[in-house]
């Protein structure tokens, strides 16, 4: 009984301990993509001010404003903007340039679907960039 006991105390332990290193796993590639997201930068036009030369990555969408009142459960899954460039091209992306909007009712709205007539969100697209050094 003893020795069974030491046995499931021991599986218990092991489980908590693989669980305390993927919480601190999850929690590095958090930090790593929101430090990520926070350099890229966005601008409307294809000129990047001290960028001269960049590739293209490719196209990116995602939602890049919400009105304050629209924070419900079905939100969280529109991801933002610099987030989705950062999960289609990672760590890669410096800037994203071309940038245009567009307002997407939701599908409760009736009537009306113009930005401040209805419920709904602006998403923006444009091209995800790496900058090239310059040498």
């Amino acid at each position: 009984m003893k020795r069974l006991i030491l046995i499931v105390a021991a599986v218990v332990v092991a489980g908590c301990s693989a669980v305390a290193k993927e919480d601190a796993s999850i929690k590095t590639r958090n930090e790593a993509e929101e430090a990520a997201v926070k350099r890229i930068v966005v601008v409307e036009g294809a000129q990047i001010p001290g960028h001269a030369k960049y590739t293209e990555l490719g196209r990116v969408q995602g939602v890049c404003v919400r009105a304050p009142w629209y924070d419900d459960d079905t939100s969280i899954q529109r991801i933002g903007f610099k987030h989705a460039a950062y999960d289609k091209y990672g760590d890669k992306v410096d800037a994203i340039i071309k940038v245009d909007s567009f307002f997407v009712a939701d599908n409760q709205s009736y009537g009306m679907s113009e930005p401040g007539n209805a419920a709904g969100h602006l998403n923006c697209q444009g091209t995800a960039v790496h900058f090239e050094s310059a040498s």
